[in-house]
């Protein structure tokens, strides 16, 4: 089924806007607001009472706009209570990274506020309906307001001034609800075939980490003989392999940087990179000091790990001569031995478990694992040419799951397009979904 466009259509008025049908009408944000829009509370998320109303971020919110269980902050009542939100309120994000990000409050999260980086649209009842503007926020054609109309100073910033001026063309209210019942069921099977893909990309990465934990705790082969490690996050252990402490293995090496080294990232999930990244190849923004003799000299087959995320399995091995933030611990060998071994076993859950017991902090984000600490831990290690023979088959495996992990993140990428073209034709009146019928839902997706 291919939808029809509307039988005329006429000049908006508003140039990255376009042609839009010629009953429907383009009004400013602010025209359709039944109170202005509102900054959220400027308070710090250190509450976790759950009988307080949650305080909701837009971190909170996954990518098909729902709730996540796992955020949960509150603030008190009594601070809480000109910011509640009610069903249909529109966040948008006013500043930094999330700028113009949004997402729409449902009754069905219970009592909630919202954050000062947040804006609140509420919206005159019988002339706006909530989802068809929120619908709108999701269109291609709002983020060309939005890129319009940033500060670009320190940080990104759209105030709610701003925002109030937001042109949006509005079909009649009956219309707006057929629009939402469309977009309903449109956007809600794209979602469902996202959420496919990226349930596939979870299993996929949980089946590659156990492979790896088996591989560097048990070996290749199962019919070796076994015995205790006498470790207890290892447990049993090929018989021919011995158990080791890290300090036997490794001490801190602290030698300083100089500029003709270069400055090597380290990732929680990719290791140590093996060049000077630039500041958009990197995971998070980092501020890099112009002395570099605060930098730490690292050399190939250098172990090194972030005191602060090493709970996380923040360990990398180095391939490459260069140098590394001063955050960093840098653990060089003692013998002749694969330190990248070491980190994947490392960066086994069970590991990590040990590690968290072996780190200090008053919570899990300031927990720190110091060299001290970091040296008594007890590993295992099979002999030199088993261990190349496990990374290589570890490598080769690796090769694999990457193909199907970026096959599926390039389905979501093709979803996520679809998506957005299908809401931006549908709130711009390209397609006429007036006589859209549900049972059809399924023809238009595809």
């Amino acid at each position: 089924m291919k939808l029809p466009r509307y039988p005329k259509y006429k000049d908006s008025g508003v140039k990255w806007l376009g042609q839009v049908p010629e009953h429907w009408e383009v009004r400013r944000l602010k025209r359709v607001l039944a109170e202005p829009l509102m900054y959220g509370a400027n308070e710090s998320a250190d509450d976790d009472t759950p009988g307080n109303p949650r305080y909701v971020r837009i971190t909170d919110i996954d990518s098909s706009g729902e709730l996540r269980e796992d955020t949960f902050k509150s603030l008190p009542k009594n601070i809480a209570k000109q910011y509640l939100l009610q069903g249909g309120d529109i966040l948008l994000a006013r500043s930094g990274a999330t700028v113009g990000k949004s997402f729409m409050y449902l009754d069905s999260w219970g009592e909630c506020c919202f954050a000062g980086y947040l804006i609140r649209a509420r919206l005159k009842k019988q002339s706006a309906l909530p989802a068809f503007v929120y619908s709108y926020f999701q269109s291609s054609i709002y983020w060309e307001f939005i890129s319009s109309e940033q500060i670009q100073a320190t940080i990104q910033n759209v105030s709610a001034e701003r925002y109030a001026t937001l042109p949006i063309c509005f079909p009649p209210f009956s219309e707006q609800l057929k629009m939402e019942q469309f977009l309903a069921d449109q956007v809600g099977k794209i979602n469902a075939l996202i959420r496919e893909q990226q349930n596939l990309i979870e299993l996929l990465q949980e089946k590659r980490q156990a492979i790896i934990s088996q591989a560097v705790t048990k070996g290749l082969n199962p019919n070796a003989a076994m015995k205790s490690s006498g470790v207890k996050w290892v447990g049993e252990v090929p018989a021919h392999w011995d158990v080791f402490r890290l300090a036997s293995l490794y001490r801190e090496i602290i030698e300083a940087g100089n500029d003709e080294l270069p400055i090597l990232s380290v990732s929680i999930h990719d290791g140590v990179s093996d060049r000077q990244l630039a500041e958009d190849e990197m995971e998070r923004k980092v501020n890099r000091s112009e002395d570099v003799a605060k930098y730490k000299r690292v050399l190939p087959g250098d172990l090194v790990y972030n005191m602060m995320r090493a709970w996380q399995g923040g360990f990398g091995t180095v391939t490459v001569p260069g140098q590394i933030s001063p955050a960093y611990v840098v653990a060089r060998p003692k013998g002749d031995f694969s330190s990248r071994f070491i980190e994947l076993l490392l960066r086994t859950p069970q590991a990590i478990e040990e590690i968290r017991c072996h780190s200090y902090g008053v919570t899990d984000f300031r927990l720190r694992l110091y060299w001290d600490n970091f040296k008594i831990i007890r590993v295992v290690l099979p002999p030199k040419n088993e261990q190349e023979e496990i990374l290589a088959r570890i490598e080769k495996m690796n090769q694999k799951f990457d193909q199907l992990i970026d096959a599926s993140k390039s389905s979501i990428v093709r979803l996520q397009e679809r998506r957005s073209a299908l809401i931006t034709a549908a709130v711009t009146g390209q397609i006429d979904v007036r006589n859209y019928r549900p049972e059809e839902a399924a023809a238009v997706c595809q």
